[in-house]
């Protein structure tokens, strides 16, 4: 189906836990329209002791060399995490005035290896920016060359899992922190609380195609009305031949690799795995499209990350819409009446304009009210994505720019040489992040249904023990 606004296909690659400012605040040297960094932003290490006459102030502060790439440990960004860093506090004071003053102090207060609080010193380095054009060209190019949207935030003040289904399901059915064991995981699936209806039920009852692609496992396989379409679900290298062929659905949502493994290292971007391994998945999937110019032409790309991930941003978020009058019961409560923290989002087309920055305030929600505007979808999803501002107005209905007027960034891409990131895990960094325990939880649980599934998980997991234990001993 096509639309007025010349768009047949839209791709969505969502990343991992990285603010506005972080990746790209600095661009506004580059571009002062850019709602960035000025250099004189900073954070109180403790804003409680504000009132009490002088308190540090730790400024933002530009990275350099490779200085960036690998964060440990991992900044908190569960929801009671980010409370702090927007209210300086929490529970928030009343009247709930976001300052965004607490990253200095949430992050100094993550625990070390050992289980002790980094301390100040630490928490202050929350406050250093990448240097986009030296250090992350791939998305500091694509945000110059294309649409950069400097007001999209994330739709919940908190972590990757209730982001994520607000990206599919405009609710995150009321949750604001992931799963924390294999129990919760077993009673959200068994009860169906992640059983919303999605964007792909509208997509599906309007005969129009689409695919979820992955590297290694996908988050968005917690929404258990999605089971039922698991044909829809595909390697991320179907991906690749899908464009290569002309064969793209009419919506695709890629989702990263979220694992350091077999086939590669992880290009989450989440740390504390490498940038610049994310920034090699973006310039793979965005020159897959420009090498099929005629598919590209009736495409957008929208790159975008879930949330924060603790990272400091200048911007504080603004009031929005309770999706479906849920509240959660999570510490402290909250209403889904707040957005979260600013996040990259670029709009990737030869349809829109070059240099184009958007101030409009969008959240991940805008993605699913566009996606209905461009495809007719009949039906909202909930209250928040009725509400969304929509970006398709962005698409001219034909193409602005010629093949050869694109920015060619394949000297980035996977199959490159001269682009070759060597990530590395810091020494005493946590085997696992939250999120990826989650996500263990997740795949065990979907695989574990009765008694006799148990014992084949547990004797394959005592033999691969055993041979660890053999090889080290």
């Amino acid at each position: 189906m096509e639309s007025s606004s010349g768009i047949r296909h839209i791709v969505v690659l969502m990343l991992e836990n990285r603010s506005f400012d972080h990746m790209l605040g600095y661009l506004k040297k580059t571009n002062p329209v850019i709602e960035g960094l000025t250099g004189s932003e900073s954070n109180p290490t403790d804003p409680a002791l504000s009132d009490q006459g002088p308190v540090a102030e730790v400024p933002v502060s530009k990275l350099s060399g490779t200085d960036g790439y690998v964060t440990s440990p991992d900044p908190a960004h569960e929801y009671p995490d980010v409370t702090l860093q927007i209210f300086g506090q929490t529970p928030p004071p009343l009247p709930p005035v976001p300052q965004n003053d607490g990253f200095v102090l949430s992050y100094s207060g993550v625990p070390d290896a050992s289980g002790i609080p980094v301390g100040t010193g630490v928490g202050k380095k929350i406050m250093a920016c990448f240097d986009p054009l030296l250090q992350i060209p791939v998305l500091a190019t694509l945000a110059l060359e294309f649409v950069l949207c400097d007001h999209w935030f994330a739709s919940v003040p908190g972590p990757t899992w209730p982001n994520r289904f607000f990206v599919h399901a405009a609710t995150s059915g009321g949750h604001t922190n992931s799963p924390s064991s294999l129990s919760a995981v077993k009673d959200e699936l068994g009860f169906s609380t992640y059983g919303m209806r999605t964007i792909y039920d509208g997509l599906s009852e309007q005969n129009l195609d689409w695919r979820i692609y992955y590297h290694d496992f996908p988050q968005s396989l917690a929404l258990s009305s999605l089971h039922a379409h698991l044909d829809r679900f595909k390697d991320c290298r179907a991906f690749f031949s899908d464009v290569s062929g002309g064969t793209l659905p009419a919506y695709s949502f890629i989702e990263p690799r979220y694992f350091d493994g077999i086939d590669g290292k992880a290009n989450d971007q989440h740390p504390p795995h490498d940038v610049r391994e994310g920034e090699r998945l973006i310039a793979t999937v965005y020159e897959a499209l420009r090498k099929n110019p005629t598919l590209f032409g009736q495409t957008v790309l929208v790159v975008l990350y879930d949330e924060h991930g603790g990272y400091f941003d200048h911007v504080p978020p603004l009031p929005s819409i309770n999706p479906d009058g849920r509240t959660s019961t999570d510490s402290p409560p909250f209403g889904f009446d707040r957005l979260g923290i600013r996040v990259p989002a670029i709009l990737v087309s030869p349809l829109v304009g070059s240099g184009v920055v958007d101030h409009a305030v969008y959240d991940h929600t805008s993605l699913l009210a566009t996606v209905k505007k461009i495809f007719g979808l009949p039906h909202f999803l909930t209250k928040r994505d009725a509400s969304a501002n929509t970006f398709e107005g962005h698409f001219s209905g034909r193409s602005l720019r010629s093949p050869e007027d694109l920015p060619d960034l394949s000297v980035y891409a996977e199959q490159s040489t001269t682009f070759s990131p060597t990530p590395t895990t810091p020494s005493g960094a946590e085997c696992f992040s939250p999120f990826q325990k989650s996500l263990i939880d997740l795949s065990h649980q979907l695989n574990l249904r009765t008694e006799a599934d148990g014992s084949v998980h547990i004797a394959r997991q005592m033999e691969a023990f055993r041979a660890r234990q053999s090889s080290s001993g």
